[in-house]
């Protein structure tokens, strides 16, 4: 299971490693926020807002959400178990609590 939670946080990590280095250019200026190298990849086959920017819409914005999607899934996927593990634990000792009572 650390295997799948790690494969589904390398994502965003890229993501979050990516936009450091380009940072360092100044924010605003590094090959981040004009994704050059996207519209070069695709040949420029989507609109110009696609490329450049973090609005909403942009690829910026899209690899934040669907980077954050998969990691909230990752942490859904150890925490939830642990939660409930541990809550019915919790209901384990209740119970029987409640029943010399």
């Amino acid at each position: 299971m650390p295997t799948r939670v790690a494969l589904l946080t390398l994502p965003l990590v890229v993501d979050g490693v990516t936009h450091l280095i380009s940072d360092f250019a100044g924010v605003g200026q590094g090959f981040r926020y004009s994704n050059e190298w996207l519209a070069t990849l695709t040949g420029n086959a989507l609109a110009p807002g696609f490329y450049a920017g973090t609005e909403l819409g942009s690829f910026n914005s899209w690899m934040r959400l669907v980077t954050g999607v998969l990691f909230g899934l990752a942490v859904a996927w150890v925490v939830y178990p642990a939660l409930h593990a541990f809550f019915s634990e919790v209901r384990a000792t209740l119970d029987s609590q409640l029943r010399r009572v």
